[in-house]
């Protein structure tokens, strides 16, 4: 059901379903308790920060600036 599901969402909206949907999927074939998937997304999530604050730690620098704003200053004030 779960594939059939993913299948019409992606041919309704032209993606595919979210990391949100699968745990949903997940934690229901595993039996999980209510507020598994949300639990599960906030573990995995916690995991990447730490691993990157271990990064930034060894590497004794701010990692992932991928961006930076270039355009004209905003304007201040009326």
């Amino acid at each position: 059901m779960a594939t059939a599901v993913a299948e019409a969402v992606f041919e309704v909206i032209g993606e595919h379903p979210t990391i949100d949907f699968g745990l949903v999927i997940l934690a229901r074939a595993l039996n999980l308790p209510p507020g598994s998937p949300i639990a599960l997304f906030a573990l995995g999530r916690t995991i990447g920060w730490i691993g990157h604050a271990i990064e930034q730690y060894r590497d004794d620098r701010i990692i992932r600036p991928r961006a930076r704003y270039v355009g004209e200053a905003p304007k201040t004030g009326n």
